[in-house]
């Protein structure tokens, strides 16, 4: 048995590349009968694929482009959870789950504002002030779903504070 020089792991005597990382085996120099040596045959071995891109060769789209469609609405994200090729890509799974829980703190934050809205109208000289702060909540809640599906087209793993520490968690389920 001869042992890889990179990863140690073992192989068959007659190997010329380590089946875990795709090394090359050294190999003992063949010597013919005249004494000379023998130059080794060039041979053309694919490298296997590293561990974290293996995941993303067995889906039918880019997994950025996957994590993209993932953020345009709830519904893709949700079947990107539970549906096979996507489900065992950590990239994809990360942003679905991150958009989940995105939409729900959207809601809950939505269901708050409007409680607050239905107070402030109460009150005369508040009702002026609602539609510009409902504006501005708007537009940064838009500034933010564009800021993540920019990193996850940029192929980056962004996580929002608490939100995407929770992803994270699920992520790994």
């Amino acid at each position: 048995m001869a042992s890889c020089p990179r990863c140690g792991a073992e192989s068959e005597e007659q190997a010329q590349f380590c089946e875990q990382c795709g090394e090359a085996v050294a190999q003992p120099a063949s010597v013919e009968a005249s004494g000379a040596a023998e130059a080794p045959p060039v041979v053309s071995v694919s490298r296997p694929i590293p561990p974290d891109r293996q995941a993303s060769q067995g889906l039918p789209i880019p997994e950025n482009i996957a994590a993209v469609i993932g953020y345009l609405t709830i519904i893709p994200a949700i079947v990107f959870v539970y549906l096979e090729p996507f489900k065992r890509n950590p990239f994809v799974r990360f942003h679905a789950f991150q958009h989940i829980f995105l939409f729900v703190a959207a809601s809950a934050s939505a269901v708050a504002a409007f409680i607050v809205w239905m107070v402030l109208q109460l009150v005369p000289f508040m009702r002026v002030l609602v539609f510009p702060f409902a504006g501005l909540i708007g537009l940064a809640w838009f500034f933010l779903w564009l800021l993540l599906v920019t990193k996850a087209y940029h192929h980056e793993m962004f996580k929002l504070p608490w939100i995407g520490d929770l992803a994270e968690e699920y992520m790994n389920r």
